[in-house]
């Protein structure tokens, strides 16, 4: 068995999760594709943009098995959602070997994996974003929810959006995905670290974290946030749904409505509207 760390590209002017309802979804979609191709999975991270997982297989076809249903699995959510087609299928994804004989290998990739959110200010710390297995290691914090078990046929059906069966112990969360506890490789990622004060070493000397001895800002607007704001003012000030509906000097000004709200950033702004950067910043 070998460990593979899986790095999809990341996307400059579109995002893959515009909202926790589509975080939801991506979540299921990496426990069902997980289940689907029999790896285990030992961390992992759903970024605006990218993802980031970390997987223990018998070889480098089984992760690519396992990236491409999920990719497989969340398009159709985006294809349902928003009538994208194919938006995933030029994503391309790298795969480095990390030898499990390499303890700290291993440990600084679970942390370089659940320190983004940090490095991107989305997140005080690894624990607190929901998007990801942060909060799976030592029992960080009480899980809530339902075993599958006990829950209908048609119910898992409505709350998951799949006929996919899962095994009767996985536990279905409150906000209505299967909690990454139910089938993270808990075991192996504690064994390796061995305490969580070793844990939280790795993560504070991530390649990830801040490393200059400042505090921490608070976290910024996320992508989705924005995104939602961008809504918002086109229908407010314009009547229109979206940024595509804008003629150009209506479009500048979203902008730069959305710019002075939240202080985003070229490359936030360009994400989130789907613009390139230099659009954005020829925008005065």
């Amino acid at each position: 068995m070998k460990c593979y760390f899986l790095s999809s590209s990341h996307t400059e002017d579109r995002i893959w999760f515009r909202d926790d309802d589509d975080f939801i979804s991506g979540m299921n979609c990496v426990a069902i594709a997980a289940l689907n191709t029999g790896v285990y999975v030992l961390a992992f991270v759903l970024m605006s943009n990218h993802v980031h997982f970390l997987l223990i297989v018998d070889d480098k076809s089984r992760a690519k098995d396992f990236f491409d249903l999920f990719k497989n699995l969340y398009s159709r959510h985006m294809h349902k959602k928003y009538g994208f087609w194919r938006f995933l299928r030029e994503n391309q994804c790298d795969y480095r070997d990390v030898f499990p004989a390499e303890v700290e290998s291993v440990e600084r990739v679970v942390a370089y994996i659940l320190m983004n959110p940090v490095a991107a200010n989305v997140s005080l710390n690894a624990y607190s974003y929901p998007w990801g297995s942060g909060d799976c290691y030592f029992s960080r914090r009480k899980q809530f929810g339902r075993r599958a078990g006990d829950i209908s046929a048609r119910e898992k059906c409505r709350i998951l959006r799949t006929t996919i069966p899962i095994p009767d112990e996985y536990i279905i969360g409150d906000d209505g995905y299967i909690l990454p506890s139910s089938y993270i490789h808990r075991k192996f990622v504690e064994d390796v670290f061995r305490t969580p004060k070793r844990m939280e070493y790795f993560l504070m000397s991530s390649s990830k974290a801040r490393l200059d001895g400042t505090p921490a800002p608070l976290p910024t607007f996320r992508d989705q946030n924005i995104a939602g704001l961008a809504k918002d003012i086109a229908l407010s000030l314009f009547r229109k749904e979206g940024i595509a509906d804008l003629e150009p000097g209506e479009r500048d000004r979203l902008i730069l409505e959305v710019r002075r709200r939240t202080g985003a950033d070229v490359k936030q702004l360009s994400r989130v509207l789907g613009m390139s950067p230099k659009e954005i910043a020829s925008i005065q």
